[in-house]
């Protein structure tokens, strides 16, 4: 996907709460002001809010008032809400040198600056103290931190008593051996890929000592194959790689390389976009399931909904509901069918004349209304409208290292292998190559192609069994 921008960490929730505090500021100024002295209307001094506020923001932005990974220190945040104030206010008086204003208007300047001063430092602060309070969750990034003896046990505890929104899985040890019952061992730096396959893991934290220096381009690159996120600490080496992406945990500087984005402006609209299609997808549903039901109940015995464990972002498992297509010991049976896949690698199967499948299940299945109840899992965020196809748990197992990025991301109800020939592609190799290809070249843009191709295919029932 994208490589990070200057977004990469930035932390919306607190800007949104920036920019309305920011207007509750504003219309208190005015009604204090006003109550002392004339003033016109509120909305004849707009323009001041519409000058203020983006100056405010910029300057906070720049100041990295906005990072994720930074801490919230109070004298760190009254000295930038003053900078910014100050600065945000100053421009604003020096424009009334250019235009005829009353005395009035300069009171209202002056008390709205000051409020701000007041109001965005207190609010800073609450957000920090309640950011720090529950910044730890199940949604937090989970990582595994690669270091040496006392440098990982110091780095360990320094994550886990500050409110850094990470999950420390472990540590992988690297060198000299070392037995502490406060961490989680995990296992040695040689180990690393048997590690990442059996943990899950979204991000890797190297803190290696120079010696090393020649052998981490390896272990960066099975990382790298995965689609896992690796930090290196770079107060550890005295490199000068120009071409790296620097990044902050806290006040310690690292290298970063990643293959997934970070942005969370992107993650945001993407969100967006799911809920949006999943709840117009929800009402389709209810409508299509009042003639699915009462099929499929009169074509076999058996339960309407057929449920599977599939393996989602980074190895988390989630249940994938579709109608059922099938006799209900479907599953037992293909046991009996496995000579007849038309993947003969045997990383999927697929068999186009399945005998399981009932005579509403291939109605169902030609125009894909099987799919139809997995929006409610877009909804609660296990899928996403667009990305790669959720493997089951026995297709993962059979995985080697460079399959395991497609599940580097949410999995979709459609994707690329989907509208570009789905049951027709028979290469496993040639489905994971059009998922990283979606994963590289991301775009929200991609997103609405691959939805109207989608429906295109649907339409026409294109490669469908």
């Amino acid at each position: 996907m994208h490589k990070s921008n200057e977004f990469t960490y930035a932390n919306i929730v607190q800007l949104l709460f920036d920019e309305i505090s920011l207007v509750v500021t504003y219309f208190l100024a005015y009604l204090i002001a006003h109550g002392v002295s004339h003033l016109q209307t509120i909305t004849q001094y707009m323009w001041i809010l519409i000058i203020f506020m983006p100056l405010w923001v910029s300057i906070m932005a720049l100041r990295g008032m906005y990072d994720n990974t930074t801490f919230y220190y109070f004298d760190r945040i009254l000295r930038n809400v003053i900078l910014a104030s100050a600065v945000s206010g100053l421009s604003i008086g020096t424009m009334l040198f250019f235009i005829k204003s009353e005395d009035s208007i300069r009171l209202f300047i002056a008390t709205f600056v000051t409020l701000c001063v007041l109001i965005m430092f207190l609010e800073r602060s609450i957000f920090g103290l309640v950011y720090k309070r529950n910044g730890k969750n199940l949604h937090s990034p989970r990582m595994i931190l690669v270091c040496t003896g006392e440098t990982c046990i110091y780095f360990y505890k320094y994550l886990r008593k500050t409110h850094i929104r990470y999950n420390v899985v472990g540590i992988v040890r690297v060198g000299e051996e070392y037995t502490r019952k406060d961490v989680l061992n995990l296992g040695t730096l040689e180990n690393l890929e048997d590690i990442l396959k059996n943990q899950i893991v979204d991000e890797v934290v190297m803190a290696l000592p120079r010696d090393y220096v020649g052998e981490v381009e390896k272990y960066v690159r099975i990382c790298e194959t995965m689609g896992i996120t690796v930090h290196m600490l770079l107060n550890l080496y005295d490199l000068k790689l120009s071409r790296m992406h620097i990044s902050m945990l806290g006040p310690l500087p690292m290298l970063t390389f990643h293959t997934v984005t970070l942005n969370p402006v992107q993650k945001a609209l993407k969100r967006f976009v799911d809920i949006t299609g999943s709840l117009i997808g929800i009402v389709i549903t209810f409508i299509a399931a009042i003639f699915i039901v009462p099929a499929i109940k009169l074509d076999s015995k058996g339960p309407v909904l057929f449920k599977q464990k599939r393996v989602g972002r980074y190895g988390r498992t989630f249940n994938l509901y579709k109608f059922r297509t099938m006799c209900v010991d479907a599953e037992a049976k293909q046991q009996e069918l496995l000579q007849l896949n038309e993947h003969q690698d045997g990383m999927m199967f697929k068999l186009k004349d399945d005998p399981r499948i009932t005579r509403v299940g291939a109605f169902l299945r030609k125009t894909s209304l099987d799919e139809l109840p997995q929006f409610f899992q877009v909804l609660k965020g296990d899928m996403s409208l667009v990305g790669t196809r959720p493997p089951t748990l026995d297709e993962v197992a059979q995985y080697h290292i460079e399959h395991l990025r497609r599940i580097s991301i949410k999995p979709g109800l459609t994707g690329m292998w989907q509208v570009s020939g789905r049951s027709d592609i028979r290469d496993f190799e040639e489905v994971v190559a059009l998922d990283t290809q979606y994963i590289d070249n991301w775009s929200i843009w991609l997103d609405f192609n691959i939805l109207l191709r989608t429906v295109w295919q649907v339409i026409h029932r294109k490669a469908a069994y």
